[in-house]
């Protein structure tokens, strides 16, 4: 790797760290928060609305699945992005999701005894409204009770509105005080869906996955009904008769009682045909709707016979280019007029006994408060941020950016380990070779300075031995002498300047 490489991976691995860290962060810290609601203070606190984006206030699209649709004094139709209400008779609709922090509804339940009353079932337990669905003012959690918190069905007393069963993946639920507190009082499997008997307040029928039970006090005692009667049903009707007329929906057809369940008979007009929606009009106890797929049927004589009156046809959306399957899933009438219809792609109303049918555009259905008067749950917007719903669809291409970012972040790691142990080698490498240079050279001038000092002495030795020859031979042999020992001088000179040079190289090897 070059230097520049080396440096250049440096700070791509430094930005890209610090861009994980508070991604991981933002995903870390909202989850704990919802770890903790209670503990930190945020299951009930509220934020104002003028701090949140408009998104949150407002319809984007009407192509909802209607999850829920009850009639009370008003209309109410639950999504997966709240409550709907209409108090004119579907002329015009409001969205009601004041104090709602968990905007997908999958039950709805009020009665005539107390209009204003109703309750709403979600994922993370039931809000109670007392003002028509103005403020959600009460929510019941773990903490009344409701161990299982994810709703599928809601079924309130229809002579008392303190009375309330909720079936849940954990069984039967039963409060007797409003909600206030719960208890368990079916554990068996889980069950969908729960109603009461018109005929007797004390019935109360329930289906899941393990089949259809009954109880005929109030919950207290639950018995197995119709195993080899009827498959597990997905709705029930049951009239106001002696004895008791009963209709089940199930996924293989409509089956029909009319002595309390003691005895099913298979309409043979859907047969094989999974129902999905059925209701009684109340006024006339021998007219029923029903549905099947965007089929809208019809009977005047108490499901003998049945005529199709309508059907709900595909709509094509020119935006897209793609086609709309409809299925209906609620059906409702409203002061015995006013037919209505939930369905996997919105709401539809009638006002002709189900001949023609329009959709219902819920976009214009925002809140009329000022971004004062709205208010979200925190719970709720620490939810959409851990998401990431709060910072818009692009927060999915920085997922995966980040999560790309990671691998890079490991692997330009490695390549910076490996990079820096590689150069210690070779800094190492060069420092033992230095090392052994220095010994090397320092022994050469050891050994230098020792030979140098043995010529200097054999040269003293040699200067006073040729001047005591001087004294002894000739004149001629003398300056032959004298000759010699004058190379002998400039020798021993020379031998002194190389004793210096090497005394310097020895003090530098030692600095």
């Amino acid at each position: 790797m070059k230097i520049r490489s080396f440096k250049n991976t440096r700070v791509l691995h430094k930005w890209i760290g610090i861009l994980s860290l508070v991604f991981i962060l933002i995903l870390s810290v909202s989850g704990f928060l919802l770890m903790h609601p209670k503990e930190f203070g945020i299951d009930r606190a509220q934020i104002s609305g003028k701090y949140l984006p408009e998104k949150y206030f407002q319809v984007q699209h009407t192509r909802h699945p209607i999850q829920s649709l009850v009639a009370g004094s008003a209309l109410y139709a639950g999504t997966n992005i709240g409550v709907y209400r209409s108090q004119d008779a579907g002329k015009s609709w409001a969205q009601i999701n004041q104090g709602l922090f968990d905007f997908n509804i999958h039950a709805l339940a009020t009665n005539s005894i107390s209009p204003d009353i109703i309750y709403a079932g979600t994922n993370q337990g039931i809000f109670k409204s007392e003002d028509a669905g103005d403020n959600w003012s009460e929510w019941f959690d773990e903490s009344s009770g409701l161990i299982h918190t994810k709703i599928n069905d809601l079924a309130l007393h229809p002579k008392n509105a303190n009375v309330l069963f909720a079936a849940t993946d954990g069984g039967v639920y039963q409060s007797l005080d409003a909600g206030e507190s719960w208890e368990t009082v079916y554990t068996e499997h889980a069950i969908q869906m729960i109603k009461f008997s018109s005929a007797n307040s004390n019935i109360l029928y329930a289906s899941g996955t393990d089949g259809t039970i009954r109880t005929t006090n109030m919950g207290h005692e639950w018995s197995r009904v119709w195993e080899n009667q009827v498959p597990t049903i997905t709705g029930i009707i049951s009239l106001n008769t002696d004895p008791e007329f009963l209709y089940t929906r199930t996924h293989t057809g409509l089956y029909k009682s009319f002595n309390a369940g003691r005895n099913w008979v298979l309409d043979a007009n859907f047969k094989n045909k999974p129902i999905h929606a059925m209701l009684v009009q109340p006024s006339d106890l021998s007219r029923i709707y029903l549905a099947y797929d965007n089929e809208f049927y019809s009977s005047q004589d108490g499901g003998d016979s049945w005529k199709m009156l309508s059907s709900l046809e595909q709509t094509h959306n020119d935006q897209l280019g793609t086609s709309v399957d409809i299925e209906i899933s609620h059906i409702e009438i409203l002061n015995d007029s006013s037919l209505y219809v939930g369905t996997t792609s919105g709401l539809y109303a009638s006002n002709n006994g189900g001949q023609t049918w329009e959709n219902i555009d819920l976009s214009g259905a925002v809140n009329q408060l000022s971004a004062d008067e709205m208010k979200m749950d925190v719970v709720k917007l620490v939810t959409e941020i851990h998401t990431g719903r709060f910072f818009g669809s692009f927060f999915f291409m920085l997922v995966d950016l980040s999560t790309l970012g990671l691998i890079v972040l490991a692997l330009t790691g490695i390549l910076i380990t490996y990079y820096r142990a590689k150069l210690k080698n070779r800094t190492k490498l060069l420092e033992d070779s230095a090392a052994d240079r220095v010994i090397k050279i320092t022994e050469t001038t050891n050994e230098l300075s020792t030979e140098s000092q043995e010529i200097h002495d054999m040269i003293e030795h040699i200067t006073e031995h040729i001047e005591k020859c001087q004294l002894v031979y000739m004149k001629q042999e003398k300056k032959e002498i004298t000759e010699i020992s004058r190379h002998l001088n400039t020798l021993d000179k020379k031998m002194h300047r190389l004793m210096g040079n090497l005394g310097e190289l020895d003090k530098a090897t030692e600095d």
